[in-house]
This record gives structure tokens, sequence and C-alpha cells, in this order.
């Protein structure tokens, strides 16, 4: 089976090498920038689902080469051979890499969509069923299509997914990591290495009690704006900072993240997220700290920064360290995180 899949640029061969491809029977038919069209010879997708190094990825049905002289033309010749079911409710995306004729993604999307419904397809962007696409690669042309309910949203460039969401990229991290893990809200969160505070405002935002910590400033001005509460609280001598948490707000613990704890004793948290601007092995000697104001099973939302060649070895001296005290559920790299992987990890 030929797939499209999506791979963060600092990952390329930790994603061949977890996918099988530099091995006999598997092959890379065309890559360019963060994308690769690959032959994985593979009849489940649970491979991918679960694979680390790749964040997104989408069946190809046919390829061809683009005709010249005719761009649009073979793009719809090639999207009417996907044998598409008229009557079902479709939505078009296009992803062009190549950028050569002088149209923008929306254009080709438009002109394609135009030409379908003159045909009698049932094009629908608001409410679709089936997601038909096409990948411009290297004067390629690759095409396929999916029930929109088998992946949860209609969007084949996951950049799209967020576009025009006026947040900064730390916000699209943690946006990336619910949708990707499935997370539910939780009632109270701590945000460990919270500054600028994008993750502590996506959580306020949604109605979660949030306790933010971090010796540096968070954006107060830009939080409030948004319509959240936020409390700073300069030093924790004689502060009841329990009493001060209340839904929808953030109260700022400004301090280096292990100072919190003992301000902290007796809280009960269902989240700790840890964005911590260090190295996995410090972040995760964070978390286990702060394990003793976790209930059991609560969530852990850990990005680690990944510097190193080994990166499957690094992965493995984390869990070594958080084994004790979590149950490790998913790694994933996600489209904002550059160097980073993230970690779902359930409190024991």
């Amino acid at each position: 089976m030929i797939y499209l899949l999506f791979r963060a640029d600092s990952f390329r061969e930790s994603a061949l090498e977890e996918l099988g491809i530099a091995a006999p029977g598997y092959r890379i038919i065309d890559e360019q920038h963060n994308i690769f069209i690959a032959d994985m010879k593979m009849d489940r997708e649970d491979a991918l689902e679960d694979a680390k190094f790749i964040y997104s990825y989408f069946p190809i049905y046919r390829s061809s080469d683009m005709e010249k002289g005719d761009y649009i033309g073979s793009i719809y010749k090639q999207m009417k051979g996907l044998g598409l079911d008229k009557r079902a409710r479709t939505k078009l995306e296009c992803f062009d890499i190549n950028c050569r004729e002088g149209y923008s993604a929306k254009d080709i999307e438009v002109a394609i969509g135009e030409m379908m419904e003159r045909d009698g397809f049932s094009i629908d962007l608001k409410a679709p069923e089936v997601l038909a696409y096409s990948v411009l690669l290297n004067s390629r042309c690759y095409s396929g299509h999916m029930m929109v309910h088998d992946r949860g949203n209609a969007f084949l460039d996951p950049f799209r997914v967020y576009r025009g969401k006026r947040v900064s990229r730390a916000e699209f991290k943690i946006m990336e990591a619910f949708d990707a893990f499935g997370l539910d809200l939780p009632k109270v969160a701590v945000d460990i290495g919270a500054a600028p505070g994008g993750w502590s405002l996506f959580l306020a935002g949604k109605g979660a009690a949030v306790i933010a910590v971090d010796g540096a400033e968070l954006d107060s001005e830009r939080i409030r704006k948004a319509g959240v509460e936020i409390k700073t609280l300069d030093t924790l001598k004689g502060a009841k900072v329990i009493e001060s948490v209340r839904s929808g707000a953030i109260v700022h613990l400004r301090c280096r993240a292990l100072e919190a704890i003992e301000a902290l004793r007796g809280l009960q948290a269902d989240m700790i997220t840890d964005d911590i601007n260090a190295g996995g092995i410090e972040s995760s000697m964070a978390a286990l700290e702060y394990a003793e104001i976790m209930g059991k099973g609560a969530t852990l939302v850990m990005t680690v920064k990944c510097m190193r060649r080994n990166v499957g070895k690094y992965i493995e001296e984390v869990e070594g360290i958080l084994e004790s005290r979590f149950r490790i559920m998913r790694w994933k790299v996600l489209p904002h995180n550059r160097q980073e992987i993230t970690l779902f990890a359930k409190k024991k």
C-alpha cells in the first residue's frame, strides 16, 4: 500500500527506522521537506496510527506525471479516476509542494470543485463525508480519498487544521496534544515551565483551574485580553495557593519548578503539563516530583527536547526514569514540536 506520510524534518531517520522503510521490501517513492510518499506493503494501518515519528498519514490510490499546459485538467482527470461516489458529500484539498505554475492550493481546490460540481458531484466543505485530496510533488500528482469519520477531521495539511487561530506556537503544541491523544479537559492542572503562558491560557480558557509554575513572567496582558483571570504570587511563604485556585483562572507561582512543590501539598491535580525548557532527563525528574500531588490516573503531558542522534535510546532513558510512577500511554511528534516529541502518560 502506498501512503503519504507527514513527519518532522528533525526526525527523518527515526521515522524511516520506525516504519521499516529502510528494510528490504519497503521503499520511498518520492520525498521533499516534511513529507514522503512510501510503499509500505502493508494491509494494516495500526503501525502508522501508533507511530511516534509520523504525525499524519493518508492512503494514495493514483499517481501520474503532471501534464504540461493543462495543470488543472490533469489533476481533475486523476480525481475522477478515484471512483468517488457522486452522492457522497465531498471536500477537496490540495497540498502543493511544487508551487511552480502560479496557482495557490486554494486556486486549485476551487477550480477542481467547480469542475466536479458541473459533473454532478456533491461538494460540501462544511459537513463532508469524504475527503478527496491531491498532493503535487516533484512534477507528479498523487491522489487519494478517505471517509472523514475515520480520522476525526477533514484536513490533509496538518497545519491547516489550526490555520487562522491567533495563538502562539506553544498553544498549537498543546492543542495538537489534546487532539492526538484524545485528552479530556482537566478540572485542576499544574503547568510546569509555563512562561509565557500559552499552555496555561489554553487550559484555563477551556474552564480548567490552572496553576502556572515558572520564574519568568507570563504574558498577563494577553491572558487578560482573552478573558482569563490571572493572579501572580511572587512569594510562596505563607501563601494559601490552593485556596486561590478557581475554575477558568490562572494562579502564577513565580518560582522554579521544584520550589512550588511544598506550596502545593494537599492539591489533587488531574493533569500535569511539563514544557520545561530543558532536556528530557531534567523534565522527567520534575514530573516525578509533581507525581506527589497527582491522583491515580491523572494525566501527564510532557515535551521532550531531542537533541541527540539516537532518539530511541533517549526515549528509553526517559521511560526508565518515569516508570516507577507513571504508565506510558503514547509518544508522538506533533506538527509544531520541531525538535521535540510529546509524551502522554498516566499516574499509577
